[in-house]
């Protein structure tokens, strides 16, 4: 079943959304994955952590050579403002280049495409979790970023499903841990909270900066860094983020996790 209610477009040369379930083909983002995404949550009248996603997408177009001069984040808002408003949902967000070319491309113009669904709960507990054994994660200037090149992903969210598990988690090519199958990891032991560092090739998750944010702002001990699988086994509790929310995970093989919600945390998601 296609999850999608409805998808609005936004050419290079249009100044309006406009609603359209088809894209021109041949385009760079069918033909070379030369684009960025943003899923967010549309909560009522604005999106939840709509500066950070902006940053993040802003950021990623500068390092494509694309225009970021074409988004115009007052004008998206209040277009959903006027088309969903008092609403909840899901809402990815890409922007592709323009234009032909082969690899190398031949202008920065961009094409905007907005995927509206309905916005989903994460589950609150993950019960079994393990290692992929088929992907390794390489960092990179723009593995940060989420492209429209999702293999890595692809190929790990597949493995999870045919192994029966409900979260994967992805070691960077060295062994490090890197992030979960489609969020960001965290893990709390003896008071002091741990994630991995960008250098270990995961993307840097909104939730994931909101979360940073929230530790440092309440002086809450908090390492980022590069982490073996040991780390696991020392933990207490294990979470996974994006920007759903929170899920706490209930075991990693044989080691059983607290999954006794943080309010403080559930908060920041509400």
């Amino acid at each position: 079943m296609n999850e999608i209610e409805t998808i609005y477009q936004k050419s290079s040369t249009s100044e309006t959304w406009f609603c359209e379930a088809y894209i021109k083909l041949p385009n760079r983002a069918t033909s070379y994955g030369d684009g960025l995404f943003e899923t967010m949550v549309w909560s009522k009248d604005h999106i939840r952590f709509f500066e950070k996603h902006l940053n993040r997408l802003s950021e990623g177009m500068e390092f494509l050579g694309m225009d970021v001069s074409m988004i115009n984040a007052e004008e998206l808002i209040c277009f959903l403002k006027k088309t969903l408003a008092g609403e909840r949902k899901r809402i990815r967000w890409s922007v592709f280049r323009a234009g032909a070319g082969k690899y190398t491309p031949e202008e920065s113009a961009v094409i905007q495409i907005l995927q509206i669904a309905p916005a989903t709960m994460v589950a609150e507990i993950k019960r079994k979790a393990d290692v992929s054994k088929h992907v390794q994660l390489f960092a990179s200037p723009w593995s940060k970023f989420k492209t429209l090149n999702a293999l890595p992903y692809i190929i790990a969210n597949k493995e999870k499903s045919e192994r029966g598990l409900d979260e994967i988690i992805l070691l960077d090519h060295r062994g490090y841990i890197s992030e979960a199958s489609i969020a960001n990891i965290f893990w709390l032991k003896s008071g002091t909270y741990f994630t991995p560092s960008l250098s270990c090739g995961c993307i840097e998750g909104v939730s994931r900066q909101v979360l940073i944010d929230y530790f440092e702002s309440s002086n809450i001990p908090l390492e980022i860094g590069e982490f073996t699988l040991e780390e696991l086994y020392d933990a207490e509790q294990v979470f996974v983020s994006n920007s759903s929310g929170i899920s706490y995970l209930e075991s990693f093989r044989d080691k059983k996790f607290s999954t006794n919600p943080i309010q403080d945390l559930k908060l920041i998601f509400d």
